[in-house]
């Protein structure tokens, strides 16, 4: 059973078309609101050629199903999706924005990084190597040279307190800095004015009301790091904040974390990180900081930490609500909060952590959009690797399934009528 579209607009009348193999032996069809309990239509339709065609205007935001009663079997039932009209004319992108390759630790190279990712049914992706800026450049040049269907941005992974953070841990923690114009560890090499940019931002800490037990001059560093980040346009997100590092301590001091989800100028942080990391335990305090006391809200992501083609990619993951498929539309969708974040359970549903909103819509694409979606962005990955390896043209076979995703994405959201 099949019936398009499958998200629609509150309020509006839409003409639906749903295709069954036996259209015999049907008594009615209904509509009911998940959202609202009490909600519930008959529907007046007319068969063609083994599609149903009914028109409705659905009142109510959220799930709803059309569910077809016949005389002899099972009623059989399919979901659906109301939207407000801000969030009807946008479309969701799936990413991964945390993962290296050979430029840091990473045992693979940029380019097979991309088309795992890709093979995992990610429409855009960043490079975060280690204090390394070269790794995000290398997989955009090889994605535009071979002309591959999925967004890069530039990325590095910043060891806040130097690259020593990696030897011994410092409380200082990493940020993840995306789609900015410049290296961030490359601006720390220029030592006096790095030291100096420092000793301000430490001056400024002293007269403000942060907690005791911060060392100013510590946790200057982070906010460098921020600052730095904003400078050149780039999007700051908070890796790992719960990682406990092999000298059995948090990574980043608990204390620091908490006063950047309070007071810094973070676009976001990581809820779902490397497995043995629960970050997600945490969220409970970034919860009530962000609704109780009005503090900014902080974007949350999901990410796979890859360190290899085949390291979790697509075990976690967050989702994006965009204008467009571009690279401006990402960085706006961060900034603004319109993200989820997903972490995908073996043998259990998948867990979300976003607005309220945004989860409930995304459970809902994640059980009927993506399945599909994701098989053929993999089947994409499997064409361009046999073009690679075969040295052989194959932009025939590649078109054909990048028309069919463009037109299942466009039947699914009813863009033909915007």
């Amino acid at each position: 059973m099949k019936i398009t579209p499958n998200v629609i607009e509150q309020n509006r009348i839409i003409n639906y078309n749903l295709t069954l193999k036996d259209t015999s032996n049907i008594e009615s069809i209904e509509v009911l609101s998940r959202g609202d309990f009490y909600h519930k239509d008959t529907l007046k339709y007319k068969i063609q050629n083994n599609t149903i065609l009914f028109s409705y205007k659905m009142p109510y935001l959220g799930e709803f199903v059309v569910k077809i009663n016949f005389t002899y079997k099972e009623s059989k039932i399919v979901s659906l999706y109301c939207l407000d009209e801000v969030m009807i004319k946008l479309r969701p992108l799936k990413g991964d924005l945390h993962m290296h390759s050979i430029y840091s630790d990473g045992k693979t190279t940029p380019f097979a990084l991309v088309l795992a990712s890709l093979g995992a049914g990610m429409d855009f992706i960043s490079i975060t190597d280690h204090d390394s800026y070269e790794g995000s450049l290398n997989a955009i040049q090889k994605v535009k040279q071979n002309n591959i269907d999925i967004l890069v941005l530039a990325g590095e992974e910043v060891s806040v307190g130097g690259k020593k953070d990696m030897a011994i841990s410092q409380g200082n923690g990493h940020i993840l800095s995306i789609n900015a114009n410049k290296s961030i560890d490359n601006q720390r090499k220029d030592t006096n004015k790095y030291e100096k940019e420092l000793q301000e931002i430490v001056k400024i800490l002293k007269k403000e009301n942060i907690d005791k037990n911060i060392d100013p001059v510590r946790y200057a560093k982070n906010i460098w790091v921020i600052n730095k980040i904003k400078e050149v346009k780039g999007i700051s997100i908070l890796a790992h904040p719960n990682w406990v590092y092999r000298d059995g301590k948090y990574h980043l001091h608990q204390a620091f974390y908490k006063e950047m989800l309070k007071s810094s100028h973070l676009d976001g942080v990581e809820v779902f990180g490397e497995e043995k990391i629960k970050e997600h335990n945490n969220m409970t305090h970034l919860t009530a900081l962000q609704t109780k006391n009005k503090h900014k809200y902080l974007a949350p992501f999901a990410n796979s930490d890859a360190h290899d083609s085949d390291h979790e990619i697509g075990d976690r993951f967050t989702v994006l609500f965009v204008k467009d498929k571009s690279t401006s539309s990402i960085i706006e969708a961060m900034k603004e909060g319109r993200t989820c974040a997903i972490f995908k359970r073996e043998n259990y549903e998948h867990q979300f952590i976003g607005k309220d909103e945004l989860a409930q819509y995304v459970y809902f694409l994640i059980k009927e959009y993506y399945p599909k979606h994701s098989t053929m962005k993999s089947r994409l990955a499997k064409l361009y690797i046999d073009q690679l390896i075969n040295g052989e043209n194959f932009d025939k076979k590649i078109n054909i399934v990048k028309k069919k995703l463009e037109d299942y994405t466009n039947d699914f959201f009813n863009s033909y009528v915007r």
